[in-house]
């Protein structure tokens, strides 16, 4: 399915019923007050938002949308820089409101104690600050700004001392790809929740970088899931590269115990989607194709009818990807099937990965099966305190990790027995306010 061909009218499309997102990244503006190499919405600085960006009625007219639809989801306010817009508070505080779980994503250069203690106040559970190295060469380099790595590092504090949860993002290259030990331990120290690695994807600005290896994704990968050994409180993350469950030997519905629980095969258009300043919607930031228009098509519609996101949730990659011995388990990065192929359903050419001879493609994960297993009543208790926006994926996951074990009833002992280390459930409780998570 090549770009030209994925906007179609949805009057054409048959409606079929869809589990909502649990993640929405909303690009709110394309201004920004930085120039950054990388950017893939080619965000621009300029002295107010672009005439053609929802205003704000129209924008909380998106929110309550989106609280219908897809209540208890994660609703990731990012830009250009959204600090710049004047009312992300309004925003913030109508996403809380509506039942949504609101977060900021920042380059934190404008973030300081009063405008973190606001976005508390307002109902953000958290923030994401990009810091791209463990100096300050690298990282304001690239986003064209002298500064910008001190003022991060100053943001970050600032949004852990007003209670925010703070995650720290960086995205690779090969000239700070042996910072991430750094950056990792930093992140550590300074308290954050997580630590996103994000693997370029050349979309956007982007096309003007060079992209690792495939050997460097590989040899990064295996990093990753080092430095979370160290850091077992931290979760480390990769973005944008499905091939983690596949280098731990991971096939879909299987849990490691540790990093693989919390990866899963390419989310974009199956549980995750964003919107544009615009207000049009794409499977991912990464994928820049507009499905719909929210101006004028009711975001359930497009959600429930686009081809394209269909095609995302039902139909195998071409090439490698969909012969795979982790097809379901992995898959590859659509976008970057996009982005190098020009077909989002394409082999991802960035996996080094070959199924071996004699190994079969891997079978569709036992969803049939998981209709038979049972929960007990304080199991199922259970799994209602877990946030909303990962309630259904941990749903799943257990259910197919009961079918491959044989076990036709879920308890609080099995529940218990397929939990993250307690450093994670930590930190998540201080995240979520409380509420215990299951998984």
């Amino acid at each position: 399915m090549r770009a030209e061909a994925l906007a179609v009218p949805l009057d054409a499309a048959p409606e079929s019923a869809s589990p909502a997102p649990y993640i929405v990244s909303w690009n709110l503006t394309s201004r920004c007050n930085l120039v950054c190499a990388h950017c893939y919405l080619d965000a621009v600085q300029r002295k107010s938002e672009a005439r053609d960006e929802l205003d704000t009625d129209a924008a909380l007219a998106v929110v309550g949308e989106l609280s219908r639809m897809a209540p208890g989801a994660m609703l990731v306010l990012t830009g250009g820089e959204p600090l710049l817009r004047p009312d992300l508070l309004r925003l913030v505080q109508a996403a809380a409101d509506g039942g949504l779980v609101p977060v900021v994503g920042s380059n934190g250069t404008l973030l300081d104690a009063r405008r973190a203690a606001s976005l508390k106040e307002a109902g953000a559970a958290g923030v994401g600050i990009s810091l791209d190295s463990a100096a300050p060469g690298f990282h304001d380099r690239l986003r064209g700004v002298t500064g910008a790595w001190a003022s991060a590092r100053r943001a970050i504090a600032a949004a852990r001392k007003a209670g925010l949860e703070v995650v720290v993002q960086t995205t690779v290259f090969e000239e700070n790809r042996d910072d991430l030990g750094a950056l990792a331990q930093f992140a550590a120290e300074a308290g954050a929740m997580a630590f996103n690695v994000f693997f370029l994807v050349c979309t956007g600005r982007g096309v003007t970088q060079t992209d690792l290896a495939s050997a460097s994704y590989e040899q990064t990968l295996h990093e990753i899931v080092r430095l979370q050994g160290r850091h077992p409180g931290l979760k480390i993350r990769a973005r944008c590269a499905p091939y983690m469950r596949r280098l731990q030997g991971l096939h879909a519905g299987e849990s490691s115990g540790g990093y693989a629980d919390w990866s899963s095969a390419c989310l974009a258009g199956r549980r995750y989607l964003r919107i544009t300043p615009q207000g049009g919607v794409t499977p991912c930031p990464y994928i820049p194709v507009v499905v719909g228009d929210l101006r004028v098509q009711p975001l359930q519609a497009i959600w429930n009818r686009h081809p394209t996101l269909n095609a995302l949730r039902n139909a195998l990659p071409g090439g490698k990807c969909g012969e795979c011995d982790y097809r379901y388990g992995c898959g590859g990065c659509r976008a970057r099937a996009l982005a190098q192929a020009g077909d989002v359903m394409a082999e991802d050419p960035k996996c080094a990965y070959v199924r071996p001879p004699g190994h079969a493609p891997e079978a569709r994960p036992a969803t049939a099966g998981r209709a038979r297993v049972a929960w007990a009543a304080d199991a199922e208790l259970r799994l209602q305190r877990v946030p909303a926006f990962v309630r259904d994926k941990v749903k799943a996951m257990l259910e197919e990790r009961a079918v491959s074990e044989g076990t036709e009833r879920i308890t609080v002992g099995f529940v218990a027995r397929h939990r993250p280390p307690a450093e994670v459930l930590d930190r998540l409780r201080m995240r979520f306010g409380g509420q215990e998570p299951t998984h």
